[in-house]
């Protein structure tokens, strides 16, 4: 079993991509985002300035569009 277990994560991408909205961007190489259930962080890379972005592991890794959406709980 551990075998299969290992041969399923191999495949897996470990890589957490989330969509945030750029607050502001610092002078030190870092930016100020918001997440969207309200929460903020700071990330690296100042490539975008405004609107949104892709933020994969920590880290920007370009803009994204602004679209619409909605959160539904189950």
């Amino acid at each position: 079993m551990s075998n299969t277990l290992n041969r399923l994560g191999s495949v897996l991408d470990r890589t957490q991509r989330t969509i945030v909205t750029v607050v502001t961007v610092n002078s030190n190489g870092t930016t100020h985002v918001q997440y969207s259930d309200s929460s903020q962080s700071v990330v690296l890379g100042d490539s975008v300035e405004s609107g949104a972005a892709y933020v994969e592991n920590g880290r920007i890794v370009g803009a994204a569009p602004m679209l619409p959406y909605t959160e539904i709980e189950v």
